[in-house]
């Protein structure tokens, strides 16, 4: 984890900006998009980590065609975003049975406004139920805690926010994984660390746009924070452009292959079932 100061302010600006709260119709502002390469190759033995990207913007079934040819094996999308008091992203909708049909494993994350007069369990709701009626099948959800400035600052209503979204999506009988860093953490939680163990955790760590910005594709420069003791996925890579969409590109473990593999033809009367790729 970088520690020296001048790193820390630079991990504030990051995480003051993250591309998925800016993006405007396919357009990111403040950024160079830079072309990245395909997906890194996986050097550890057991096979045990993947490749994905995550995004929030609409697509094409030729991108997911694209991404899936690139050796990326999931997509994280975006189902629920902060715009006014927070709604469901209908993209969500179509990315998803894009992803599917080129073979893509589907993870699904939330960004939630937690300045709105719904609840967290309510926005968790609308995500739940949009996709639901729309023959998707939630497994996991994953919901992003980053830019400290938009959230109010009181860490005691932002945990307990925080915490009503996991326990309504427990009441479901979802994996939820938390998407944050160890600075944005403390900056919106005070480094709450009485959260549920089984809660995973995808963190990120770049040092700017772009491929210069990239750091490693590993989880070397984990550290434990908060109640987080281990990792699940880690974003080492934003704005960069990938089979012509911007995306942020991220490795993940995946635990059991074998078991990964069989969640990416399961069905449950004939809806396509998202999360459960990434392993803990």
């Amino acid at each position: 984890m970088i520690k020296s100061s001048i790193a820390l302010a630079l991990l504030f600006a990051l995480s003051s900006a993250r591309p998925q709260d800016i993006e405007t119709n396919n357009v990111v502002f403040g950024f160079e998009q830079t072309v990245a390469l395909p997906a890194p190759a996986i050097v550890n033995n057991d096979a045990s980590y993947g490749n994905a990207v995550d995004f929030s913007v609409p697509t094409s079934a030729a991108m997911m065609t694209c991404l899936k040819k690139a050796k990326y094996q999931v997509v994280f999308v975006r189902a629920f975003a902060p715009a006014g008091s927070g709604s469901f992203d209908m993209n969500a909708v179509g990315t998803i049975r894009n992803a599917y049909a080129a073979g893509l494993g589907i993870e699904v994350y939330m960004t939630p406004q937690p300045t709105s007069s719904n609840q967290g369990y309510q926005q968790l709701d609308i995500l739940y139920n949009n996709l639901n009626n729309n023959g998707i099948t939630v497994r996991a959800v994953w919901i992003q805690v980053t830019s400290p400035a938009n959230w109010p600052n009181n860490p005691t209503a932002n945990v307990n926010f925080i915490n009503s979204i996991v326990a309504r999506a427990k009441q479901y009988g979802l994996t939820v994984g938390i998407y944050t860093s160890q600075y944005d953490w403390s900056q919106i939680t005070a480094q709450w660390n009485t959260l549920s163990s089984d809660v995973l955790l995808w963190y990120w760590n770049v040092l700017g746009s772009g491929a210069s910005g990239e750091t490693k594709a590993t989880f070397d420069d984990f550290r434990a924070f908060g109640s987080f003791k281990k990792a699940s996925a880690k974003q080492y890579a934003q704005v960069e452009t990938v089979c012509q969409m911007v995306v942020n590109r991220d490795v993940y473990a995946v635990g059991i292959p074998a078991m990964a593999a069989e969640k990416t033809v399961v069905s449950e009367s004939d809806k396509i079932v998202v999360g459960g790729f990434v392993g803990n």
